[in-house]
């Protein structure tokens, strides 16, 4: 998991407890599951390791569009 990566699930698992405290009023069971997913996702993504990109000249693009339809 790179840096960003790891910032990124930090964000949502922030909104989803803060979302998870603003619905705790109207519905408890909301919450709850809210609660309940963002503490998942805290465990999972704590369990692995944070690390730095690897050397990206070596990769290629994940696709290229079809130079045979601009005929």
């Amino acid at each position: 998991m790179t840096p960003a990566q790891r910032q990124y699930d930090e964000d949502l698992i922030t909104s989803l407890r803060n979302m998870a405290a603003w619905v705790l009023p109207r519905s408890r069971k909301m919450s709850s599951t809210l609660k309940l997913a963002a503490d998942r996702l805290d465990a999972l993504c704590s369990e692995l390791p944070v690390t730095m990109p690897v050397d990206q000249s070596h990769t290629q693009p994940a696709s290229t569009p079809d130079q045979a339809n601009h005929a």
